[in-house]
């Protein structure tokens, strides 16, 4: 049963082959269908035509194009796509039909990309056959490139900042490059492009530009293109490059800067934006107020010389700052006090003279009352000091720019010895008010120890709660003062002031005397007095005048009346008359020189005038001349016996050396507390306090010292010259 179930298979296949090789066999010989043209891969631009080929040769199925694996219809007209249709006619070569079914699409649209083939169905005679897929790619320009909705572009100098152009719906996607100023930029920039499922396609590209200054203004381009294009889109902007201030810093003086001088520093640049804020710097420390472009010194000083004024400005971008390191020329200047030296006869001595000036200034050493010079070097070495190398020596420096003037200061080159008190035995104060009791001590070394004695005790400072001392250094010593608040009448009496230095001891006893004070009431009385006695000659002067007006409007002048009036011109008066006046005037201003002297105009007389000095009564006149000024001046045996007499022996010993002509007084420093032993005190080193001496036995004089009734001016019995132009004598000093 199996066996025959088997062979009956077996047999139906062979049957089956047998049919399928006699239809082929059948098929050879009527023709079979075939292409004998296929479509290819085409590429084309939106709103264009194309056309497909597909011939076929003994075609016996039917035909039809499909998209996207979609049947568009066997009929050429394909009704049911009205911009695609079949095309092509029908030609028989050979005993062969070929047959065209070309497929035309006009105003081609994104919808028509994709793939397409080309097919006919089998049939009993012969098999279906299909063309290979071809793809049309239809392409479609991009929308114009935007670089953002401006037509500038901020960029920051030499910073770097990127700037974005944007072309999107490109098919493909757009090719975008960039130019500046028509050259094109292949450095630091990067493109992407994203499809999107409608296969179109957006692109940004990106640039990074590092501008300059130079490149303010200038145009950049974005080109965008693709095949759908015939000529590239464009758009551009403009670079707006913002930097902050670049600053140049200037001032108004053409040489170099001296001090003084009005000086304006000026700051000018350029900046973007340029709302530019302002601000000034001494030393990297802001100058309140300086909000401008420029900074105003009425008066530069010395100071400024070697520092820094910076400049800053700011803007939305950053700040700049310029600066300038200041040379400022200025006169010397003297560094420190003034260092006095005191050695033994025999020693080295070095004074030391230290200035300053911008520029270095040159430095002089002169001994007072010589003027050769003595050294140039801001130190003056003596390697054995004599006794006439000891006194007062000047240095001078002098800048080499002219319009500084030269300073000046003394430098006292002194002998060590014991001290000596110089003040005044009779010191005064009034009760109630507080008093000071002077110890003015010439001592070389410096004390070292100053005492104050009541009643032969020692004053004990915290204990008394109403005395304590006060201490002013000199060049030669020191001012030591007792203070005492709200003297009271037990406070009048005698104090003992002692001293001591290494070489030595002094002691001076002085009385503190009870000073009497006008009362107010007869203050006020003078006051309302003086004032009521100037109204009172005013009052008169207007009424004589006023007389004298109406006296001359009256008088008519004659011509014996004028010849009086000229001879009274003529006339002059007789010699009784002037040596009358001048007897009277000598009487007077007690002038005591003989009556046989000739001439008080500097002639040389028959005798000499008489001269005194400071505890000395010797009035011979021929001891004393009278110079060519009117004053009488020392000779100099007279000059060191005064002061010997006075001080038990001469502390310098230059006096011999003097002359009668002094230094100028503006080549000195002012203030400064000087000792002078030239006969010709000049007013400033009275004015300068107590610390000026005198030749001879002259004290040292405070500004009490002249009120103080017993004191003594060394001085006093000196007339100062006549004044020769009136011929009137002046009183004694």
């Amino acid at each position: 049963m199996m066996e025959s179930y088997g062979g009956w298979q077996k047999m139906l296949v062979q049957s089956w082959l047998y049919l399928s090789l006699s239809l082929l066999i059948i098929t050879r010989a009527l023709g079979s269908q075939q292409f004998t043209a296929q479509p290819e891969n085409t590429t084309t631009t939106q709103n264009s035509t194309i056309v497909l080929q597909c011939e076929v040769k003994n075609r016996q199925g039917t035909l039809q194009w499909t998209r996207n694996r979609l049947g568009l219809g066997t009929v050429r007209a394909l009704p049911g796509f009205p911009r695609y249709s079949m095309v092509g006619g029908t030609n028989i070569i050979g005993g062969d039909t070929i047959e065209e079914y070309n497929l035309k699409i006009v105003d081609i649209q994104l919808e028509d990309d994709g793939e397409y083939r080309c097919q006919v169905t089998a049939t009993e005679q012969t098999h279906g056959i299909i063309t290979n897929k071809i793809t049309l790619n239809v392409q479609l320009p991009p929308d114009p490139p935007q670089m953002g909705d401006v037509s500038t572009i901020a960029v920051i100098q030499g910073s770097p900042t990127n700037v974005s152009c944007q072309a999107n719906n490109g098919k493909p996607g757009a090719e975008i490059t960039w130019y500046q100023e028509g050259v094109r930029i292949t450095h630091n920039v990067f493109s992407r492009t994203m499809t999107r499922t409608d296969k179109r396609a957006d692109t940004l590209s990106v640039v990074t530009i590092v501008a300059s200054k130079e490149d303010a203004g200038k145009k950049i381009e974005c080109r965008a293109n693709n095949p759908a294009l015939r000529v590239p889109y464009k758009t551009h902007a403009i670079l707006d490059v913002q930097y902050p201030p670049s600053l140049t810093m200037a001032h108004n003086i053409s040489r170099q800067i001296r001090e003084y001088d009005y000086v304006r520093f000026t700051c000018t640049g350029t900046a973007n934006p340029y709302n530019i804020q302002w601000k000034w710097y001494h030393d990297g420390v802001g100058i309140s107020g300086s909000n401008q472009n420029y900074l105003d010194i009425p008066s530069i000083k010395r100071d400024y010389h070697q520092s820094r004024i910076t400049c800053e400005g700011s803007n939305a971008v950053g700040s700049t700052r310029a600066y300038e390191t200041l040379q400022i020329q200025y006169g010397p200047r003297f560094i420190g006090a003034p260092q006095h030296v005191a050695v033994d006869l025999g020693d080295s001595a070095t004074l030391v003279c230290n200035a300053e000036g911008n520029p270095e200034p040159n430095i002089l050493w002169t001994k007072q009352d010589y003027y050769n010079p003595v050294s140039t070097s801001p130190t003056f070495n003596i390697p054995e000091v004599e006794a006439q190398d000891l006194g007062t020596y000047i240095c001078t420096a002098t800048s080499l720019v002219a319009g500084f003037h030269e300073v000046s200061r003394e430098i006292l080159l002194l002998q060590k010895g014991p001290p000596k008190i110089l003040s005044n035995k009779n010191q005064y104060a009034a009760t109630g008010a507080s008093a000071k009791l002077e110890c003015l001590v010439r001592s070389v070394p410096t004390p070292t120890k100053i005492k104050w004695e009541r009643n032969n005790v020692e004053i004990d400072y915290a204990s008394s709660g109403r005395y304590s001392e006060l201490e002013e250094p000199l060049a030669d010593g020191v001012k030591h003062m007792l203070q005492i608040i709200q003297v009271q009448e037990s406070d009048f009496g005698q104090y003992n002031c002692s001293v001591e230095n290494a070489r030595g001891a002094d002691l001076i006893t002085i009385t503190l005397l009870e000073k009497d004070i006008l009362p107010l009431s007869y203050i006020i009385g003078g006051v309302v007095g003086g004032v009521a006695l100037i109204f009172l000659i005013v009052i008169v002067f207007v009424i004589y005048h006023r007389y004298k007006a109406s006296d001359s409007d009256s008088y008519a002048e004659t011509d014996s009346n004028t010849e009086i009036k000229k001879r009274e011109k003529t006339e002059s008066p007789s010699d009784f008359t002037k040596s009358t006046l001048m007897d009277q005037w000598r009487q007077d201003l007690n002038f005591h020189c003989p009556t046989d002297y000739e001439d008080l105009y500097g002639q040389k007389g028959k005798q000499q005038c008489t001269v005194s000095t400071v505890e000395s009564t010797d009035t011979n006149c021929n001891e004393h001349k009278l110079n060519s000024s009117g004053y009488g001046t020392l000779t100099s045996d007279n000059y060191i016996n005064a002061y010997d007499h006075h001080n038990g022996g001469p502390l310098f010993s230059d006096y011999a050396h003097r002359t009668d002509e002094a230094p100028p007084a503006e080549r000195y420093e002012y203030g400064y507390n000087t000792i002078s032993y030239s006969p010709h005190l000049s007013r400033s080193r009275f004015e300068n306090g107590y610390n000026t001496y005198g030749t001879s036995s002259f004290r040292s004089a405070s500004r009490t010292d002249f009120t103080n009734p017993d004191y003594t001016d060394p001085y006093s019995n000196r007339l100062p010259p006549a004044d020769v132009n009136t011929a009137k004598l002046a009183t004694t000093v």
